[in-house]
């Protein structure tokens, strides 16, 4: 997620981006992250095969149960990177 900041703003601007990732599933980023670097090197049926890997392992973590929560809540998530 590429993002450009204004030079007089620069640094609220990036910390503010910077704090919205760090509060949000950084499980699945790190994951996401994951299946970019494999694409580099896999075949369509490798990767598809990762990705559904990836996502069963996405949908155990608590992150992914508390955004279930907080989407049934209508709330916002409260994610603990786990």
């Amino acid at each position: 997620m590429a993002k450009v900041f204004p030079a007089g703003t620069f640094t609220d601007d990036y910390l503010e981006f910077a704090r919205g990732l760090a509060a949000g599933p950084t499980r699945a980023y790190g994951l996401t992250k994951q299946a970019f670097r494999q694409a580099l090197e896999s075949t369509l049926e490798d990767q598809l095969e990762l990705e559904a890997s990836l996502q069963q392992e996405a949908s155990e973590t608590g992150d992914f149960q508390e955004g279930l929560r907080a989407f049934r809540e209508k709330r916002p998530p409260r994610f603990s990177g786990r």
